[in-house]
């Protein structure tokens, strides 16, 4: 393809590379960080402490425990500064498991994304950007950034729940995926909207331009 076309993708193309070495070399650190800490490596950082804050809880003084109405499970410490904040000192796998998932559904999502950007983008370089193509991997991406970041949303705010079950007691739903939506939702909602809308026009001027071609 000509140069020009090529650069048509820019600068997409160069900062989906980019995030995706990042994606890359961060998951490589964090599989080596989970095999050091379960012990595979002669059990270096196996007693990194695990923490997790409980939402919407703000209390500033006095006998907060007894205001909140919990305490620290056996092996936990509590500590409120704004917002109440556990820890497991010497945590077990199940809480290293709920503490990796409170932030690696959004990794994964993110993960996705790029690559469906990947894909869009070098279809564009390899046959052109007003291709139908283009335009049904544009309408894949915009559910994906929609639908991955609701179920992530919700399974991080779940793994929450787990994790501050086992650091707190009594025991409660704490986590609430649905309070944290209205914050969440507004960026991927307008992303779905913008490649959905993107995708139907590209659709339309690729129609249009057969029925040109028909005619000539």
């Amino acid at each position: 393809m000509a140069t020009p076309d090529r650069k048509l993708t820019e600068p997409l193309w160069t900062v989906t590379g980019v995030f995706g070495g990042l994606i890359v070399a961060l998951a490589a650190l964090a599989a080596v960080t989970t095999l050091i800490g379960s012990g595979s490596f002669g059990g270096i950082g196996r007693h990194v402490a695990v923490c997790a804050t409980q939402p919407n809880t703000s209390y500033g003084g006095g006998d907060w425990t007894a205001h909140l109405g919990v305490a620290a499970q056996r092996g936990a410490t509590i500590s409120i500064n704004g917002t109440l904040q556990a820890c497991a000192l010497h945590p077990s796998g199940y809480q290293r498991l709920m503490f990796t998932l409170t932030s690696a559904p959004s990794a994964l999502v993110w993960a996705a994304v790029l690559l469906l950007l990947w894909r869009i983008v070098r279809t564009a370089r390899l046959i052109g950007p007003f291709t139908l193509l283009v335009a049904a991997r544009m309408r894949r991406l915009g559910w994906v950034v929609l639908l991955g970041a609701l179920a992530a949303a919700c399974a991080q705010g779940a793994a929450a729940d787990a994790l501050l079950n086992t650091l707190l007691r009594p025991q409660a739903g704490f986590a609430d995926a649905l309070t944290s939506l209205p914050h969440i939702l507004p960026v991927p909602l307008l992303a779905w909207a913008a490649l959905l809308t993107f995708g139907r026009i590209i659709r339309l001027g690729v129609a249009m331009d057969e029925d040109i071609q028909g005619t000539v």
